[in-house]
C-alpha cells in the first residue's frame, strides 16, 4: 500500500511540473508575435529519425560535437520563416531518403510559398503555440509542426513524403524588415 501511495504522489508531482513557468508578459508577447505572422526560427540541432547506426564511420562525417542522433547545426545556415501568409524554409537534412528525386536535386528541405493548410493552437498547459503546416514543394510534400515557447525556444517536426522524419531544436524571434528573404 505504501508503495502505491508513494508512486501516486511521484506521478502527481511529475505531472504538475509539466505546467509552463512563463510569465503572463512572455505569453502575451508570444501571442502577439504569432498574430503578427512575422516569425523566424533558426535551429541549433537536428535529430534525424532512422539514421542508420550500422554504417561504420558515419559519425566521422558529422560536424564536431555531433552524434548520429543529435547533429550540431552551428555555422550551418538554416531557417523557417513565416511572413504574412507565406512560409520560406531552408533546412539541412540528415536521414534516409525513401524515394529518389533525381540528380541535381537539393539535399535539404526547401519550400517557398503559401502553405496548403495552416492550423494554429495555443497549448495553455505548456504555454506554447503549435503551428501546423502542409507544404507542397515541387517534388515533395511536407507536414511541418512548429512549436514556439515563450522563452524564445522552438522545435520543429518535419514529416516528408520522400524522407524519414527529422526534428529540429532552436530559437525563434520576430522577423524584422532587415531579415533576409
Amino acid at each position: 500500500m505504501r508503495i502505491v501511495l508513494v508512486s501516486l504522489l511521484v506521478f502527481c508531482f511529475g505531472c504538475s511540473s509539466l505546467k509552463s513557468t512563463a510569465t503572463q508578459a512572455e505569453i502575451d508577447n508570444l501571442k502577439e508575435t504569432v498574430a503578427s505572422k512575422n516569425i523566424e526560427a533558426i535551429f541549433d540541432w537536428a535529430q534525424p529519425m532512422g539514421l542508420n547506426n550500422n554504417v561504420g564511420g558515419l559519425e566521422n562525417l558529422l560536424p564536431p560535437g555531433s552524434s548520429t542522433n543529435n547533429i550540431n547545426l552551428s555555422g550551418n545556415a538554416n531557417f523557417f520563416r513565416i511572413k504574412n501568409d507565406s512560409v520560406h524554409v531552408d533546412l539541412p537534412f540528415y536521414g534516409q531518403q525513401q524515394l529518389s528525386r533525381g540528380y541535381n536535386a537539393d539535399a535539404g528541405i526547401k519550400f517557398e510559398g503559401k502553405p496548403k493548410v495552416v492550423k494554429k493552437t495555443f497549448d495553455a498547459k505548456k504555454g506554447a503555440y503549435i503551428l501546423k503546416y502542409t507544404l507542397n514543394a515541387k517534388d515533395e510534400g511536407y507536414n511541418a509542426t512548429l512549436t514556439l515557447y515563450p522563452n524564445s525556444n522552438c522545435s520543429l517536426n518535419v514529416n516528408s513524403s520522400h524522407r524519414s522524419t527529422i526534428y529540429y531544436n532552436g530559437n525563434w524571434k520576430v522577423l524584422t524588415e532587415n531579415s533576409n528573404n
